[in-house]
């Protein structure tokens, strides 16, 4: 025991169990859903020795918290440096380009994207290293178009990596990670999003189309925030087709859920490019405050839409149905309430963006104008064939997701265990991969002008597409978002209602910089302002 006591010895045992707790533990298999465990041994182990060497040695209190103290400290270095020499000279990622820090860490990444600019980074380190950047120990960000069907489309072997299981233990159609579990929800999640069910929602959404006109004309050539009332009425839908009624947000004021969503999505946003990180920030109380009201404020709401008799299906009909009347584990009352915090809309982001560029350029509402006249769709519904041929109201909503795509960031993915070749370049098996969605929308590799807005380039002008590939706004294959068609519906419907009642232009000063350099990356998009002014329009 005498020997334990000296503290070069005592040191040298501590860094040894270091690099060896990495050989054998911490460099096999996933331990991020163990960080609270492994966050409690930190503090707890330490400790623990402080004790035994105490109650078995004769030695003095303060000499022994003295040499416990060094040689946790050794084993954390040790460790660490372990992990450093690893991931920089022997990993199997180790001859891709990128960021020497964030081979090492993840907490170089979680650092740079502090600010919500994420995406600003993922664009400036394809300038600086290439097409494949490694952008963590075992994360690649692969900018090429030939990446987004081999990683995201059919038949693709990549799943859901580690970022999925943030919100763990809670289960949702989007975080499960399982192939079968999730594709067994998502048919029951398809009932309420096939051409019938969309067809009931669409008076539904219609109404609060109107309702969003009427505010906008009631406020004609007023200075108005359209991020806002884009936000409105986007959440408004939502909370209509979710849990049967509205969040009233058209009548002006911001209902406090969508605040405290706001709150919670930020340190997801940073957090999650460490999801040990954000896993162990939920468990700490007072800091996950929010995420916990908000998360007990959606299971109330799913209690009480159980209570509602409607006469028309909305989207929880059918999760209620499965969840009642199903003993199967994927349809029971922990999924039910998992998927009732899936209310993080997009579609505002993009209303948003597109009328940025209407009131940029009055020619693109000219040409809006003409093709409504063509076409008449408006009195045929949005999903008529005469709207699915609106070439330049659908021209506009393409552009609109290429250059502002609402999860900017991309989609993470696991490749397979035997790996996955894209291009001729070998990627080794259980790599984190990403297609970073702007800076893929915005590659010369994949559009000519790609920093332009050209709406023709999706009908007339196909010239000015060189790989349609790296464009996938909904995702593809068995993890494509289910709400497209709903979506795109309601983005058809907000553009044309508006654009044939209204006209509109900036407000006197704007001129966009504010919603193009404030908007921040916190998974989705957490708009900056854009001020406008609808003016009703003289026909």
């Amino acid at each position: 025991m005498a020997q334990i006591l000296d503290r070069s010895y005592f040191c040298a045992l501590a860094a040894f169990l270091g690099h060896a707790s990495h050989i054998g533990y911490f460099i096999r298999g996933e331990h991020h859903l163990e960080a609270p465990m492994l966050a409690k041994l930190f503090f707890l182990v330490p400790t623990l020795v402080c004790v035994l060497l105490y109650f078995g040695t004769n030695a003095p209190l303060e000499n022994i918290v003295s040499l416990v103290l060094v040689g946790w400290g050794s084993f954390v270095t040790s460790l660490w440096l372990s992990m450093a020499i690893y991931r920089l000279f022997l990993h199997p990622l180790r001859r891709f380009p990128g960021p020497v820090l964030a081979s090492v860490s993840k907490m170089y990444h979680v650092y740079c994207c502090r600010n919500g600019d994420n995406f600003r980074h993922q664009q400036k380190w394809q300038k600086q290293y290439g097409d494949f950047v490694r952008t963590g120990p075992s994360e690649l960000s692969i900018y090429i178009p030939e990446a987004v069907p081999a990683i995201y489309g059919p038949g693709t072997k990549c799943t859901k990596g580690p970022r999925y299981d943030t919100t763990w233990p809670m289960m949702s159609m989007h975080a499960v990670r399982d192939r079968r579990l999730h594709d067994r929800r998502r048919r029951i999640w398809d009932r309420g999003f096939n051409t019938k069910s969309l067809r009931d929602y669409e008076p539904r959404l219609l109404h609060y189309v109107d309702e969003l006109i009427e505010k906008l004309s009631a406020m004609s050539g007023q200075t108005v925030n359209a991020s806002a009332w884009f936000n409105f009425y986007s959440f408004d839908v939502m909370g209509d087709l979710a849990f049967g009624k509205s969040f009233d947000m058209l009548k002006g004021e911001q209902h406090w859920i969508i605040s405290l969503l706001t709150k919670t999505m930020f340190p997801l946003g940073i957090l999650l490019h460490a999801p040990w990180l954000y896993i162990l920030h939920n468990q700490i109380p007072g800091i996950s405050s929010e995420f916990r009201k908000f998360v007990d404020w959606c299971d109330k709401q799913v209690e009480i839409r159980r209570t509602m008799n409607l006469e028309t299906p909305d989207v929880m009909s059918w999760l209620l149905a499965a969840s009642e009347n199903s003993d199967e584990p994927s349809s029971g009352r922990g999924w039910l309430m998992g998927d009732s915090r899936l209310i993080v809309d997009t579609t505002a982001a993009t209303l948003t963006h597109i009328f940025h560029y209407l009131a940029r350029d009055p020619e693109e509402m000219r040409k809006l104008r003409d093709e409504q006249e063509r076409l008449e769709y408006i009195s045929k519904g949005y999903l008529s064939p005469e709207a699915l041929k609106a070439d330049h109201l659908n021209g506009v909503i393409n552009e609109a997701l290429r250059l502002h795509h609402p999860v900017q960031s991309g989609l993470h993915r696991l490749t397979p265990a035997e790996g996955l070749t894209i291009n001729g370049v070998f990627i080794p098996g259980n790599t984190t991969v990403i297609c970073p969605t702007y800076a893929i929308g915005r590659s010369e590799k994949c559009f000519v002008r790609a920093n332009e807005f050209i709406p023709e380039r999706w009908y007339s002008s196909p010239e000015l597409i060189v790989n349609e590939k790296g464009f996938a706004p909904f995702t593809l294959g068995a993890y494509s978002c289910i709400g497209k068609h709903l979506a795109l519906m309601s983005i058809r419907a907000v553009v044309s209602k508006v654009v044939a009642n209204l006209d509109v232009s900036f407000a006197p000063g704007e001129d966009g910089h504010a919603l193009l350099n404030d908007t921040k990356d916190i998974f989705t998009m957490a708009m900056g302002d854009l001020k406008l002014r609808f003016k009703n329009r003289r026909l």
